[in-house]
């Protein structure tokens, strides 16, 4: 598959059909994260590997309980939503083969570069989607404020520096999904 194939082709899956993704393949997924465009070279981005099933049934524990206190101050209707959002997570994180909070560290005293910093963390996500999804695997780029929680911000032993840019769950697909855009390039482009 070439690039531009990939890029067309590559969905977003919210289930998953279990498996497992081996440590070595994931060292190369973020080996080429980390190719991604940089300004000044700052390279802002961390990986945080959530893998193996013991290590994502303590992530879903962390989850369940954070989901369970959001409950307790919801509203009837809040809570029903976030019930359901309780069992979902709870077959994603069953179902998938690794998660990795992907975050960038911030840069509070200059705007420009923290800017800089969450375009080139971004691209490295993009990078590691595409270099997964070559390689058969299918992915969730989540940017839930969930997943950002103190609570999972202390599971993934982040310091008041870094920032959660997105979490991206990886698995082997249920079935093939097929993409759609509302506009063409053409329509979103202007020549000037």
């Amino acid at each position: 598959m070439n690039v531009e194939q990939a890029i067309r082709s590559r969905r977003t899956h919210k289930v998953y059909a279990g498996g497992a993704i081996d440590k070595a393949t994931l060292e190369v997924l973020i080996e080429g994260a980390i190719w991604a465009p940089n300004h000044r070279y700052t390279e802002p981005w961390g990986f945080h590997v959530v893998h193996g099933q013991r290590a994502l049934d303590k992530m879903n524990g962390h989850v369940q309980q954070v989901l369970d206190a959001m409950a307790k101050d919801a509203g009837q209707e809040a809570a029903a939503n976030l019930a359901a959002k309780k069992s979902k997570m709870d077959k994603r994180l069953q179902a998938c083969a690794a998660v990795i909070a992907v975050t960038w560290k911030r840069s509070p005293d200059d705007a420009t570069v923290d800017r800089e910093d969450y375009a080139a963390t971004c691209c490295a996500i993009q990078n590691l989607l595409l270099a997964a999804h070559e390689r058969g695997f299918v992915s969730l780029w989540s940017t839930s404020k969930l997943l950002s929680h103190p609570q999972l911000r202390t599971f993934y032993q982040l310091n008041n520096e870094h920032d959660v840019a997105g979490v991206i769950f990886l698995g082997t697909p249920v079935g093939e999904r097929k993409g759609r855009r509302v506009h063409s390039g053409v329509d979103v482009t202007r020549w000037v």
